[in-house]
C-alpha cells in the first residue's frame, strides 16, 4: 500500500477491493461506477505476447489495473477525456504503486494522432459507451453520461482509434451490446480490423445473450471463432463457477 494513501481519496469518494491483484480502486460515490463489464473484457485478451496495452475511454482505470495484475510485465496506457476521470484514475495507480507499469493520461479519441504513435501497441480495449445520443435517457451527472451514450466517442470514431494504435496483427478487443454486433463487425472490416474471435455474454444459461465480447486482428483476413458462451451467475445472487474463477484462482503473474 502507498504510504500516502489516505491523501490519495478525497472526499466524495470511495476505495473499493477490485480482489482482482489485491487491487484497490478510487470511484466517486455519485456517477460512473464500473461494473463486471470491465472483469470480463480484462480477462478476454491472451496477453502472452503483448508487451504494450491501449486501454481506450478508461474512465476511473479499472481495466488498466486488471490487466497489469495479470500481467507484470505489460505496460498499459489508459487514455480519458473527462479530466476529473483521469486525475482518479491516475491516483488509483498510485495508490497500487503502478506508476512503473501503468500511465494515465488525457486525450480525446477524434485526435488519436496527439495522443500515441501510429502502429504502437500490440494491444488495445475498449469498455465503451453502449448507447447512442438518441438512445434511452441521458444522465444528468456529465461522467455517467459520457460512461454510457456516445457523446465523447462514437464506435466509428472508437474503432478508427483502435486501428490507428494496433501494429500490424495486433488485437482490439471489447464489450458491447449483442445487438450492435452487426454494426461493430462491419466497421472494424471498413478499417481493415478482421474479426476473429467472438463470445456471446449471458446473465443465465437460459437467457439470451445481451452482451458480446469480440476480438479483431489487424490484418486483411480472418476466420472467425465461435467460443463457448459465458455465463455470469448460476442463480441470483451466485456467480457462475468461471466467473468465481476470474476474481480468486489468483494472478497471472
Amino acid at each position: 500500500m502507498n504510504p500516502q494513501s489516505n491523501k490519495l481519496v478525497y472526499e466524495g469518494e470511495t476505495l473499493d477491493d477490485l480482489i482482482i491483484g489485491g487491487y484497490k480502486l478510487i470511484q466517486p460515490r455519485q456517477g460512473y461506477r464500473f461494473s463486471i463489464d470491465a472483469v470480463l473484457l480484462a480477462h478476454f485478451p491472451d496477453l502472452k505476447k503483448v508487451k504494450q496495452a491501449v486501454d481506450l475511454g478508461c474512465g476511473n482505470g479499472v481495466i488498466s489495473l486488471l490487466l497489469s495484475a495479470r500481467s507484470a510485465t505489460i505496460k498499459v496506457t489508459g487514455i480519458e477525456i473527462q479530466e476529473a476521470m483521469v486525475k482518479r484514475a491516475q491516483r488509483s495507480v498510485e495508490y497500487n504503486l503502478l506508476q512503473e507499469q501503468v500511465e494515465i493520461i488525457r486525450g480525446d479519441l477524434q485526435e488519436i494522432e496527439k495522443c500515441l504513435p501510429a502502429a504502437s501497441t500490440d494491444l488495445v480495449l475498449s469498455n465503451p459507451p453502449f448507447w447512442s445520443r438518441e438512445e434511452g435517457h441521458i444522465s444528468k451527472n456529465p461522467e455517467d453520461a459520457c460512461a454510457r451514450h456516445e457523446i465523447a466517442m462514437d464506435l466509428t470514431g472508437l474503432i478508427r482509434a483502435a486501428a490507428y494504435l494496433l501494429r500490424p496483427g495486433g488485437s482490439f478487443c471489447l464489450i458491447h451490446r449483442a445487438e450492435r454486433l452487426t454494426d461493430i463487425v462491419n466497421i472494424c472490416t471498413a478499417h481493415k480490423l478482421a474479426p476473429v474471435r467472438l463470445r456471446t455474454v449471458h446473465s443465465f444459461w437460459q437467457d439470451e445473450s445481451k452482451l458480446i465480447l469480440l476480438e479483431a486482428q489487424k490484418r486483411e483476413q480472418g476466420r472467425l471463432k465461435i467460443m463457448p458462451p459465458l455465463v455470469i451467475y448460476n442463480k441470483p445472487g451466485e456467480y457462475s463457477e468461471e466467473i468465481n474463477r476470474l476474481y480468486y484462482a489468483g494472478e497471472e503473474r
